[in-house]
C-alpha cells in the first residue's frame, strides 16, 4: 500500500521544533554542568575564606578563656551562618570548641582529615585550617543540601523557559516556513489549474531563483503540450469535418443500394455496410463535438433559460423514434432552467445522455428525462446495474461499460468536460436513484 505523502510545512515545523527543543535541552544540561562546577567552586571558596577568617578569632578566644564552652562559639556565629558547623581542636586532637550540631555529625567528619584542605564526607563538605604556631585546627563543615538546591533551582530556571519557547517556536517556525513556501504553493496552484482547457504559460518572473528553473521548464513543457494538443484538435476537427460529406454520400448510396437489393442475397451485406457507415458518421460527429468542447465551449457570463433547448431536443428525439412514447419527459409546469451555460454546449450534453440511455437501456424500456427544481436534469434508463469500479471510469475517453450496444465511448467524457467548463457537475448513479437497477446521469447546473 502506497504511503500517503505528508505536508512539507508540517514536516518542517515538527522537525525544527523538535530540533530546537533537543538543542535547548542539550544547552541546558551543559549549562547545568557548568553551574554545578562554578557553584561548587564558589561555595568552596566561601568555606575556605570563612575558616581563614574565623581561625584567628578562635585562637584568641581559646587563649583568653581557661574553661571554654562550645556554646559560646555557637552563640556568636550561628546567628549569621546557620548552615555551617565548626569544631576547634588542639594539636593532640582534643576538642576545644564546637557548635552544638557538630556533636551530632558523623564521627569521621572532623577527625582523621588533613590538617589543611577540603574533604567530602557523606552529605558534608569540610575545610580545615591549622595554625602553625599553636597547632590549633579549625574545621568548618556545611551540608551539601543547599548546594544541590541552588543547582536544582538554576537548572529549573533553564528548563522553565522551554515551556514558553516551544509554543513561540512553533508559531515563529510556522510563519517562517509559510512565508518561505509561499512561492512553492503559488507555483503549485498555478500548475494545478492547468489542464486541457487551460494551457496558459506560467509566469516565472516573481519566482525565487531556486524555483525559477522549475517554473520555466514546466512552462516550456506546457507550451509544447499546447502546441501538440492544438495540432491534434485541429487534425481531429478537420478530419471529422472533411469526412462528414463523403460519409454522408457513401451512406446515401448504400441506402439506395440496399433498396435496390431488397430481398436479394447481397442485401444483408449492404445492411452491414450501412451500419458501419452510421457508426463512422457517429464517431465523426463525436470528434467534432470533442474539438468544440476542448476549445472551451461550456460557460457564458450571463445566465440563460435552457428549458426551450431541452424542449426542442425532446421533440427532435421523439420525431426520430419509432416509438416516441419511449421518452418520458417530466418537468413541473412553468419551470425555468436558468444557468450560466452555453446553449449549444447544453444541447450537446443532453443529446449525448439521451443517446446513451437509448442505446444502453432495455430495447423497449422507457427513458425518463426529469427537470428538478434545484436546476438539475436527470436522464434515467432501465437495465442491469453497472459495477461501481466500472462506473467510476465511464467519464474517461473511449471508456465503455460491459455492454453489447454500439458506441464510441466518448459521450459521457464529452458531457463531463462540458459540465466542468461551465462550473456544474455530472453525477452518475447505478442503480438509478430510487431503483434497484438501471442507470442515471444527473446534470447539476451552475446558476
Amino acid at each position: 500500500m502506497k504511503a500517503r505523502a505528508g505536508s512539507i510545512t508540517r514536516r518542517l515545523i515538527v522537525t525544527l521544533t523538535i530540533g530546537t527543543a533537543v538543542f535547548w535541552c542539550i544547552a541546558a544540561i551543559g549549562s547545568a554542568y557548568v553551574f554545578n562546577e562554578e557553584l561548587n567552586e564558589t561555595f568552596d571558596l566561601a568555606l575556605r575564606e570563612t575558616a581563614e577568617r574565623l581561625l584567628p578569632l578562635a585562637i584568641d578566644d581559646v587563649g583568653s578563656h581557661g574553661d571554654h564552652e562550645p556554646r559560646a562559639l555557637a552563640h556568636s556565629l550561628s546567628r549569621s551562618v546557620e548552615y555551617l558547623n565548626y569544631q576547634i581542636s588542639d594539636a593532640a586532637g582534643n576538642v576545644l570548641l564546637r557548635t552544638p550540631d557538630a556533636a551530632d555529625a558523623p564521627a569521621d567528619l572532623y577527625d582523621g582529615g588533613p590538617s589543611r584542605g577540603f574533604r567530602t564526607v557523606g552529605d558534608f563538605r569540610t575545610y580545615s585550617e591549622t595554625d602553625p604556631h599553636s597547632g590549633i585546627t579549625l574545621t568548618v563543615a556545611e551540608t551539601t543540601d543547599h548546594r544541590h538546591e541552588a543547582i536544582a533551582d538554576s537548572t529549573r530556571t533553564l528548563f522553565w523557559p522551554l515551556l514558553l519557547l516551544l509554543p513561540l517556536s512553533i508559531g515563529g517556525i510556522w510563519l517562517a516556513v509559510r512565508s518561505s513556501l509561499a512561492p512553492v504553493k503559488r507555483l503549485s496552484s498555478e500548475i494545478a489549474t492547468r489542464d486541457a482547457s487551460n494551457l496558459a504559460p506560467i509566469d516565472a518572473s516573481d519566482q525565487p531563483s531556486e524555483l525559477r528553473p522549475f517554473a520555466e521548464t514546466i512552462g516550456r513543457l506546457i507550451e509544447r503540450l499546447k502546441t501538440a494538443l492544438d495540432a491534434e484538435r485541429a487534425f481531429a476537427a478537420n478530419s471529422a469535418h472533411e469526412l462528414r460529406t463523403p460519409i454522408a454520400g457513401a451512406l446515401a448510396q448504400t441506402q439506395l443500394l440496399l433498396a435496390e437489393l431488397d430481398g436479394s442475397p447481397g442485401a444483408s451485406r449492404a445492411a452491414e455496410i450501412e451500419q458501419a457507415l452510421k457508426r463512422l458518421a457517429g464517431l465523426s460527429e463525436k470528434l467534432l463535438q470533442i474539438s468544440r468542447v476542448d476549445a472551451g465551449l461550456g460557460a457564458v457570463e450571463t445566465p440563460v433559460d435552457l428549458m426551450p433547448v431541452l424542449d426542442l431536443l425532446i421533440k427532435d428525439f421523439r420525431a426520430n423514434l419509432v416509438t416516441p412514447e419511449r421518452l418520458v419527459y417530466l418537468h413541473p409546469a412553468g419551470v425555468t432552467l436558468m444557468a450560466r451555460m452555453d446553449m449549444d454546449a447544453f444541447a450537446i450534453a443532453v443529446r449525448n445522455l439521451i443517446e446513451n440511455a437509448l442505446n444502453h437501456g432495455g430495447k423497449d424500456s422507457a427513458v425518463e428525462i426529469e427537470v428538478g427544481a434545484d436546476r438539475t436534469v436527470s436522464v434515467r434508463n432501465r437495465g442491469p446495474a453497472v459495477p461501481a469500479e466500472v462506473l467510476a471510469g465511464l467519464t474517461n475517453r473511449f471508456a465503455r461499460g460491459p455492454t453489447a450496444a454500439g458506441g464510441s465511448g466518448l459521450g459521457l467524457a464529452i458531457v463531463a468536460t462540458i459540465m466542468r467548463q461551465s462550473g456544474g457537475a455530472l453525477e452518475l448513479h447505478s442503480p438509478a436513484i430510487g431503483h434497484v437497477d438501471g442507470f442515471e446521469a444527473v446534470l447539476r447546473l451552475l446558476r
